[in-house]
C-alpha cells in the first residue's frame, strides 16, 4: 500500500490554511488540519512538506478542444500579429508540413486590416507571402479563417460555389470567394486537406496532454469530434480522433481524466437525420464509471455562432440591423427552431446529456424550450455552451432545470471592448452575467475553449474575480466570483457536469487524489497575481504526472 502525506498545505480558498492531506493507494484518505497532525501517524509514508504553497484540486477545463489545441501546437502561431505587414511577414516565414499545406491559427479580424471588402483579410492578402503552397489560417475565435488562392483552387471555390447552409464565403463586388471564409464554409476548404494518419492524430492528443499536465489541468471535456469536426480548425477531429482516444485509454496512456463530446453537422447547417444516423452508427453513450480516464456520453450541437460574425441570434439587433438566427438547417427561423428541436430530441431520447454553443439570448431560449419540450432533462444536466447574452430570465429556467452554464471569463477578457460596435458597449460588458447565475441557481462551469483562448486557469479565475477586460483593465461590475466561487467553477463544477462529482473534483476522503501544487502561496487578494503563480507538480491518482515536489 503506497501512502503519501502532504504536511503544511495551504488550502485557503478550500476552507483551511495549514493543512495535512494523506494519499493512500490513488485517493485522498484523510485531511486535516496541521494543529491535528498528532492524530496521522508518519511512519512507512512518503512526507511531502509543501511549505505553505497552495494545493488545489486538479483543474477541470470543462470545455476545451484538446484535440485540436494539440494539432495547434504544430501550426504556425499568428497570435498577437498587429498590421497586414506583420501578417505577411510571419506567413512568409512558414513552411508547410508533410501533406503540403500550410496551417496557421490565432490572427485577429481587429487588429489586421486587408484589401478585401471592407478591409477584410483576404486570399491576395496571403498570395503576396505564399503563392504557390495551399495555406489556411484559422482566427482566433475558431469561427472564420482565410485561405489562399492556392487553398481556394485546390478545394474547387469559385465565384459558382454557393454558400453552405450555416456558414458562407466573403465575395468580391462579381461574387467571387475572396478567401476568407465563416463557420461552415471552413469545412469545404478542410475537405481538400490531406487526411492524417491515426499515429499523427493519437500524437496530437499525446502533445495536448502533456502540455495540459504542465498547467496542472487533471481533466477536461473535448468539445466537438466527429463528422462534424470537418468545420472546426484544420478539420482533422473526425471519428477517427476519438478512435485514437481509446486506443490511449486501452494502453494506459490516458493519463487525463477526459470526457469526449461527438459531433454532427459542424459550425453550421445541422440536421437531426444526421445526428440520429451518426448516433446509430455510433451506438450508445458510454461513462467508464469511477477513477476511468475516458467518457464518451456527450452530444454537442452548434446552434448558433458568434456576435463577431453576426451569427448569434440576438432579440435586439447587431449594428447592421440584422439579430443572426440560428445555425441549425432551415431556410427560416421557425424552420430552423423546428430543426433544433428535432435535434435535441434525436439525441435526447438516445440517451446522450447535450452542449450547445448558444451565445444569443433568442438561441439560448429555443435551446431551453428544446431541452424541456423533450421532456428528457431530468438528472441528465444538458447545458448551454458560452451563454454570454443569457436573458436574465432563462437563467430561472435553467436552474429548475439543473442545467449548467459553461462560460468563459478569460473570452470575455481577451474580447474585451472589440465587439462593442457590433453589439453595443453596455449589451457587451455585460456578458456572461457570472453572479446572476450563481444567485439563481444555476451551476457555474468555466473553461477556456482552448485553443480560442489559452488553457491558462489562473486567467480564466483573475479575469471572473475582478471582471477585468484587456481593453479596459480597470473596469469592474456586480458580477464578480469570490475565489472559492471561481474554484469551485474550475474544478467541482466539471467534474459535477460530466456525473462525476462522487469521486473526482474535489480534495475529500474517498475521492481521487488528483491535485496541483502551486510554487508559492496564492494571494487570492490579489486575482491577478496568481497568473505569476506557477505550477511545480501535478498528481493524478496519486501519481507525480509533472513536475516535482518542491
Amino acid at each position: 500500500m503506497s501512502k503519501t502525506i502532504i504536511i503544511n498545505a495551504d488550502l485557503t480558498p478550500l476552507g483551511k490554511s495549514a493543512s495535512l492531506i494523506v494519499v493512500e493507494d490513488g485517493r485522498f484518505s484523510t485531511i486535516l488540519d496541521m494543529r491535528d497532525r498528532s492524530q496521522v501517524s508518519l511512519l512507512g509514508a512518503d512526507v511531502i512538506d509543501a511549505e505553505g504553497r497552495t494545493v488545489l484540486p486538479g483543474i477541470d477545463d470543462s470545455h476545451l478542444h484538446a484535440y485540436s489545441y494539440g494539432r495547434s501546437l504544430t501550426a504556425h502561431d499568428f497570435r498577437g500579429t498587429v498590421g497586414r505587414e506583420e501578417f505577411q511577414q510571419r506567413l512568409k516565414a512558414a513552411v508547410p508540413g508533410d501533406n503540403g499545406w500550410i496551417r496557421g491559427v490565432g490572427w485577429d479580424d481587429s487588429s489586421i486590416a486587408g484589401t478585401g471588402p471592407a478591409g477584410t483579410i483576404s486570399a491576395a492578402d496571403l498570395d503576396v507571402a505564399q503563392p504557390d503552397i495551399p495555406s489556411i489560417l484559422g482566427d482566433v475565435t475558431g469561427h472564420q479563417a482565410v485561405c489562399n488562392s492556392a487553398a481556394l483552387r485546390a478545394a474547387g471555390v469559385n465565384a459558382q460555389t454557393p454558400d453552405p447552409s450555416g456558414g458562407s464565403f466573403v465575395r468580391d463586388e462579381h461574387g467571387t470567394p475572396t478567401g476568407l471564409v465563416y463557420e461552415a464554409a471552413v469545412g469545404i476548404i478542410n475537405d481538400a486537406i490531406p487526411p492524417l494518419t491515426m499515429n499523427e492524430q493519437r500524437s496530437a492528443i499525446i502533445s495536448a496532454q502533456r502540455s495540459l499536465l504542465a498547467q496542472g489541468i487533471t481533466a477536461f471535456t473535448d468539445p466537438g469530434l466527429g463528422p462534424g469536426a470537418r468545420t472546426l480548425m484544420d478539420g482533422t477531429g473526425d471519428l477517427h480522433a476519438v478512435r485514437a482516444y481509446q486506443q490511449l485509454d486501452r494502453e494506459g496512456l490516458l493519463t487525463s481524466r477526459v470526457n469526449l463530446m461527438l459531433l454532427f453537422g459542424g459550425l453550421g447547417g445541422t440536421r437531426a437525420a444526421d445526428v440520429e444516423a451518426g448516433l446509430d452508427d455510433w451506438g450508445g453513450p458510454t461513462r467508464g464509471g469511477p477513477f476511468t480516464h475516458l467518457d464518451i456520453a456527450q452530444v454537442k450541437v452548434f446552434a448558433d455562432g458568434i456576435p463577431r460574425s453576426r451569427t448569434a441570434w440576438l432579440s435586439e439587433p447587431y449594428d447592421d440591423c440584422s439579430c443572426g438566427h440560428l445555425q441549425v438547417a432551415g431556410e427560416s427561423d421557425d424552420e430552423r427552431v423546428a430543426e433544433l428541436h428535432a435535434i435535441v430530441r434525436a439525441a435526447a431520447t438516445r440517451g446522450w446529456q447535450i452542449g450547445a454553443h448558444s451565445i444569443g439570448d433568442r438561441t439560448i431560449t429555443a435551446y431551453l424550450d428544446a431541452i424541456e419540450q423533450s421532456a428528457a432533462w431530468p438528472g441528465r444536466r444538458h447545458y448551454v455552451i458560452h451563454g454570454d447574452l443569457v436573458d436574465r430570465g432563462d437563467l430561472g429556467r435553467m436552474a429548475a432545470m439543473q442545467m449548467p452554464l459553461n462560460t468563459n471569463p478569460s473570452i470575455r477578457w481577451m474580447v474585451g471592448r472589440s465587439v462593442s460596435p457590433i453589439l453595443g458597449d453596455e449589451r457587451n460588458v455585460r456578458r456572461q452575467p457570472l453572479r446572476s447565475a450563481l444567485d439563481e441557481g444555476v451551476p457555474l462551469a468555466f473553461s477556456s475553449d482552448a485553443p480560442v483562448m489559452d488553457p491558462d486557469w489562473r486567467m480564466i479565475v483573475a479575469s471572473a474575480m475582478t471582471r477585468a477586460l484587456r481593453t479596459d483593465p480597470d473596469y469592474t461590475d456586480s458580477q464578480r466570483v469570490d475565489a472559492r466561487e471561481a474554484l469551485q467553477s474550475i474544478t467541482a463544477a466539471g467534474a459535477w457536469q460530466s456525473h462525476a462529482e462522487t469521486w473526482r473534483g474535489a480534495i475529500l476522503p474517498g475521492m481521487a487524489a488528483d491535485f496541483v501544487m502551486l510554487d508559492r502561496t496564492a494571494d487570492w487578494r490579489d486575482p491577478w497575481s496568481l497568473t505569476s503563480a506557477n505550477v511545480a507538480a501535478t498528481v493524478v491518482d496519486g501519481e507525480l504526472v509533472h513536475g516535482k515536489y518542491m
